[in-house]
C-alpha cells in the first residue's frame, strides 16, 4: 500500500496519474473510489471483488481524510488498515493499493495503516514567506528574484493554485467572512488584508480569474509565469 499526500497537491496528482498510466499500460484494471462516496459496505466489496476478466487490479482510494469526522470515517480507515498486509505486494511495479489525500497527513494519522509506504509531497517553504509578504511595499526586483525561485522550485500552476488561494483568503477578511484555520493564520491573514483596499483585492481576483480563461483556452501567447510577473509588476 503507497500513500500519497502533503500540500503539494500539483505533485502528488502528477505522481497518481503517472502510477495509474503504468497500471493501464500494464493492462491492470484500475479501481477508483471517492472518499464522500465510500461506504464500508463499498469498501468491502472493492477488497473482495474480482477484476472481471481475470487481470490482476489496482485500487485507488482518493479524498478520505477530506471526509469531516464521522464514525463512518472511523470506520474505513479502520477497514483500509486492516487490508495493508493483503496488499503490500505491487504489480507490474505499480503498488496494488493507493490512498491519495490533499492534505498532509499526521504521523497519527499515519500509524493507522501500520506498515504501508507512504510518500510526502512538500512546498517549499520561500512559497509561504512569498505569500505572507504579498501586497507588501518590498522591492519588486526582489519579489520577482523569489518568484523564479518559487517556480522552479514549486512550478508556476502551483504557485497560482496558492496565490489565488491567498487572495480568496484575503477577501474573507476583509469582507468578514468566516476563516477558519490556526488562530494565528488567521490573525496573520486579517493583518494582510489591512494592506489592500477591497476594490484592489477585487481586481487582483478578476485578474487571476483572466488569467486562467487565457491559460485554459490558449488565448493568449504569455506563458503562466509571464502572466504572474506582470501581475506582480502591476501591483
Amino acid at each position: 500500500m503507497l500513500i500519497l499526500h502533503g500540500e503539494h497537491t500539483i505533485k502528488s496528482r502528477d505522481k497518481l496519474t503517472a502510477l495509474v498510466q503504468a497500471a493501464r499500460d500494464a493492462q491492470l484494471d484500475v479501481v477508483r473510489r471517492l472518499g464522500k462516496e465510500l461506504t464500508p459496505a463499498l469498501l468491502e466489496e472493492t477488497f473482495a471483488a474480482t477484476s472481471l476478466f481475470g487481470t490482476d487490479k489496482i485500487i485507488v482510494i482518493e479524498e478520505l481524510h477530506s471526509l469531516p469526522k464521522s464514525a463512518k470515517k472511523d470506520q474505513l480507515i479502520e477497514m483500509i488498515g486492516a487490508q495493508v498486509e493483503n496488499f503490500e505486494q505491487t504489480i507490474a511495479g505499480v503498488p496494488a493499493l493507493i490512498l491519495w489525500e490533499k492534505r498532509q497527513l499526521t504521523p497519527t494519522m499515519l500509524k493507522k495503516f501500520g506498515t504501508a509506504k507512504a510518500e510526502e509531497f512538500k512546498s517549499s517553504s520561500i512559497l509561504f514567506k512569498w505569500l505572507d509578504g504579498f501586497g507588501s511595499s518590498r522591492d519588486k526586483s526582489h519579489q520577482l528574484q523569489e518568484l523564479h525561485q518559487i517556480y522552479e522550485q514549486d512550478g508556476a500552476d502551483f504557485l497560482f493554485a496558492m496565490l489565488s488561494r491567498q487572495v480568496r483568503l484575503l477577501l474573507s477578511a476583509k469582507d468578514d467572512g468566516q476563516l477558519t484555520g490556526a488562530p494565528f493564520m488567521v490573525t496573520k491573514i486579517k493583518k494582510q488584508a489591512h494592506a489592500f483596499s477591497l476594490d484592489k483585492l477585487l481586481q487582483i481576483h478578476s485578474q487571476l480569474l483572466e488569467i486562467d480563461r487565457q491559460q485554459k483556452t490558449s488565448s493568449t501567447r504569455l506563458t503562466l509565469q509571464q502572466q504572474l510577473d506582470l501581475l506582480v509588476l502591476s501591483l
